[in-house]
């Protein structure tokens, strides 16, 4: 008879915020990456830019992977707002190098 519009799920802030911190060890899960393969493909007097290179692109995959669920879970919704925030403090350590 009549359409209604499917509700939208509740998010609950406890799933935002265990969200927000499995973002964190996320994020420095891609340090870890960024720093192995750092080491692995740079020396440390001519490659120091590519510790933030590498760790900015693994946060990107990352996020674009948590961005997809985010309309599901809060878990997702958590996660994107620690890897921006890591992405963010990314940036500036980049700006830090460069100068």
């Amino acid at each position: 008879m009549f359409e209604t519009d499917p509700e939208k799920p509740a998010r609950s802030n406890l799933q935002v915020l265990l969200g927000f911190l499995l973002g964190i060890v996320a994020g420095l899960g891609c340090l870890f990456v960024a720093i192995f393969f750092g080491k692995a493909f740079g020396d440390d007097q001519r490659g120091r830019w590519i510790y933030p290179a590498i760790d900015a692109i693994a946060l990107i995959l990352l996020g674009i992977f948590a961005l997809k669920r985010v309309r599901d879970s809060s878990f997702a919704l958590g996660a994107v707002i620690a890897l921006a925030l890591a992405l963010l403090f990314d940036a500036a350590f980049a700006a830090y190098l460069a100068r």
